[in-house]
């Protein structure tokens, strides 16, 4: 269906993630930043973890940052974290986010995403894309990340029931031939049902819950916790596809076969 142009690296160890460039027919790479080796993205030994290296930890927004822009910063982080890996970054964190408020918002396709050059931290003439991507649950102003127990669990899922929360998933591509980062964010609002308190237990016996933002995984058994999903449900899942294949068909990184 699409002919890769560029090399695509897929930085993140999420199953769902590397499934929809699979789908799609687009050839990638995994980044292991575990071992620091590429993976071929239809084979095996795809690391379980992503690129999240030292920023693998609870990490909280700033108080006058928004949880889209939250959402945002932890994409690039992880970009970072593989630019880091792949041994061509010039300049630390610090010096890399002292540009974000510089950032100009876009207006080339039919959402709006935000650039910025790496000229002064990146030296690459590689024809390498390296997407990185990040899920958050918003329920009011309340960031719900990846509970670290059963008990945690349980309580995120009670804060949800029977009301509306917001999943963002913010996605980062590091075009290293242009020294250039783009990034973007996608928003869908989820409804819960009231379920009660024995069905939310019993759903966080089976596991599912501590791997996932919101102690939930809609592509899985928690399918049947969300009463209605208004907007895409790939970005609940973990990737908005849609606006992906259209970024990288307008950076020329895939074409149409």
């Amino acid at each position: 269906m699409f002919q890769t142009k560029k090399k695509i690296i897929v930085a993140s160890g999420s199953p769902r993630r590397q499934q929809f460039f699979s789908n799609l027919g687009i050839s990638f790479e995994v980044l292991n930043v575990q071992k620091n080796e590429l993976y071929q993205g239809q084979k095996k030994n795809i690391p379980a973890r992503g690129i999240l290296g030292a920023y693998d930890k609870e990490e909280r927004p700033s108080l006058e940052e928004s949880p889209e822009k939250y959402a945002k910063r932890l994409a690039m982080k992880k970009g970072l974290e593989a630019l880091n890996y792949l041994g061509i970054l010039q300049k630390g964190a610090a010096d890399f986010f002292s540009v974000f408020e510089n950032i100009v918002t876009q207006q080339e396709l039919s959402f709006s995403f935000e650039k910025f050059s790496l000229s002064s931290f990146l030296q690459s003439s590689e024809k390498s894309i390296i997407v990185t991507a990040d899920t958050i649950v918003c329920l009011d102003k309340e960031i719900l990340g990846k509970p670290k127990s059963e008990q945690e669990a349980l309580l995120m899922l009670q804060k949800l029931r029977g009301k509306t929360h917001a999943v963002i998933t913010a996605v980062s591509f590091v075009d290293c031939a242009e020294n250039a980062c783009y990034v973007f964010s996608d928003k869908t609002e989820v409804t819960f049902m009231p379920w009660a308190d024995d069905i939310l237990q019993s759903y966080v016996k089976t596991g599912e819950s501590l791997d996932k933002a919101g102690a939930y995984g809609i592509s899985g058994l928690g399918s049947f916790l969300a009463s209605s999903v208004q907007g895409n449900l790939d970005t609940v899942i973990g990737l908005p596809v849609a606006k992906c294949v259209e970024f990288l068909l307008w950076n020329k990184a895939i074409a149409v076969l």
